[in-house]
């Protein structure tokens, strides 16, 4: 059987071309190849976008939750590794020049099957702590639940015996979690957990979309038994990628979420938002939220996830989600009606695939929101005419079904495994000006884009964290002087 120069590089540690011209070793023809991947970029209207490691450490790298661990005024980030098994946070360094070298991380420690993180102060002490949810791995048995990291003072949270391990929340045991994030729910001054999950393959019981009630009283957040689960839709299929905003403008955060997992009946399948019910007599929230469509579609990829932002300039929070060959657009129709007009926006052949990430944020500083998204691979492939990351924008005053142009940010890298597990699987996104130079960059982790060497029992990671730096405005400005 005949095989690729890549594929007996990776197999046997040398490069063969033919009836072997030359040999070399494959360590250095790896990192090479590596190093070009990571300096890799791609022309979109002719710019450059350059794609910075962030930490190429994670196998299967989920979660990218921001919030300023260390207290010197930078957003980290909680990420996991669902391969290793690992719980980590990723320091955003002060100094702009380090931007573009590995950032410092600290490891908290090692569960059987982690899903996601994120950061909060739940004991209200002042330090944040670290959150992460579990569910079950292809069947294992595994304990699952939710557990906590009680965080240390700002100056020692680099310091992994300084994060305390409480252990999983007892009313939260035994369910396959996705997704989880730390909002004030119920408005009470503490912060709550909002978590999503599907079903567990073992026991066949749906996680549903719960959130997870903090102790009024500061003393108690520290004992996990007091932590309540509520259910706001016990029979949702799916609860990955959710978004917290105020729909209806009564003060209470309700939640946007695309309902679509790999079990999910295909007319099941739909974007909805969910309704806070607001605090009842007893000065609680105990009913579960009623819920309102948006869409239904057989059309949803499994985990899809939704973009909040205003795209037309009249300053409502408008929806984006994708499928494999439309963006689509859902804009608010008034302050005080909750509804949305939409439109389909259909994709450029190149970004023609299943994807998951989506954003709503201007990156060309014209004053006008665009979407930047990302791909998944299928079945671990991603074809190498698909760019895996792209951004559009729309030409005229307001956005329509047809005026929209695609611009790649990142090709696809065309190591197809056709292995399911195997493969450049975007997880998620933020858009930030990181470099703090004006413009809007994209910081991101992929999931699953790793290789086996022979011989060697832990996989190898193409890239997981990385950042792509937008050059459009400086380019802009260099054109309009070269005009002038």
């Amino acid at each position: 059987m005949a095989i690729s120069l890549l594929q007996a590089q990776r197999k046997y540690g040398l490069l063969v071309f033919g009836m072997s011209f030359f040999i070399l070793l494959f360590s250095c023809g790896q990192m090479a190849q590596n190093e070009k991947d990571l300096e890799e970029s791609v022309t979109g209207q002719g710019i450059s976008w350059a794609m910075h490691n962030i930490s190429d450490d994670y196998l299967i790298a989920n979660s990218m939750s921001p919030a300023d661990v260390d207290g010197d005024g930078e957003e980290d980030y909680a990420v996991i590794d669902e391969w290793l098994g690992i719980q980590t946070i990723l320091f955003t360094p002060k100094e702009k020049d380090s931007l573009r070298k590995p950032w410092k991380r600290v490891n908290l420690g090692v569960t059987g099957n982690p899903e996601y993180s994120s950061l909060g102060d739940m004991d209200g002490d002042g330090n944040l702590d670290f959150i992460v949810v579990t569910g079950d791995d292809l069947e294992k048995g595994l304990e699952t639940g939710m557990g906590i990291f009680w965080g240390p003072s700002a100056e020692k949270v680099l310091d992994s015996k300084a994060w305390v391990n409480a252990g999983n929340i007892p009313s939260t045991l035994g369910q396959q979690y996705l997704y989880v994030e730390t909002h004030d729910i119920n408005n009470d001054g503490a912060l709550d957990i909002l978590v999503g999950g599907r079903r567990n393959a073992l026991s066949g019981e749906y996680s549903g979309l719960r959130w997870i009630t903090a102790p009024s009283d500061s003393e108690d957040r520290r004992d996990l038994t007091k932590w309540k689960s509520k259910y706001i839709d016990k029979a949702a299929y799916s609860g990955h990628g959710f978004v917290m905003h105020d729909v209806n403008g009564d003060g209470y955060k309700d939640i946007l979420l695309a309902n679509a997992d790999w079990d999910t009946p295909a007319f099941e399948e739909d974007l909805a938002w969910y309704e806070n019910p607001g605090l009842e007599t007893s000065g609680e929230i105990e009913q579960e939220w009623q819920k309102h469509i948006i869409w239904k579609s057989p059309s949803f990829y499994q985990k899809p996830q939704i973009a909040l932002g205003d795209l037309n300039g009249d300053g409502l929070a408008d929806l984006a989600t994708q499928t494999q060959n439309y963006i689509h657009l859902f804009l608010r129709k008034s302050k005080n009606e909750v509804s949305w007009q939409q439109i389909d926006v259909k994709k450029a052949e190149m970004v023609q695939w299943i994807g998951r990430p989506i954003k709503i944020a201007d990156m060309n500083n014209d004053g006008k929101n665009d979407i930047v998204a990302m791909l998944i691979h299928n079945d671990g492939k991603i074809p190498k005419d698909k760019a895996s990351v792209f951004w559009m924008e729309y030409k005229d005053e307001l956005p329509t079904s047809d005026n929209w142009t695609f611009h790649p940010i990142k090709w696809s890298d065309g190591r197809n495994s056709y292995n399911q597990w195997i493969g450049e699987k975007w997880d998620h996104c933020i858009i930030k000006d990181l470099d703090e130079d004006g413009d809007m960059d994209i910081i991101g982790n992929v999931e699953e884009h790793y290789y086996y060497t022979e011989g060697v029992e832990i996989p190898s990671s193409y890239f997981s964290v990385v950042w792509f730096e937008n050059e459009l405005s400086k380019a802009s400005m260099n054109n309009q002087k070269q005009t002038e």
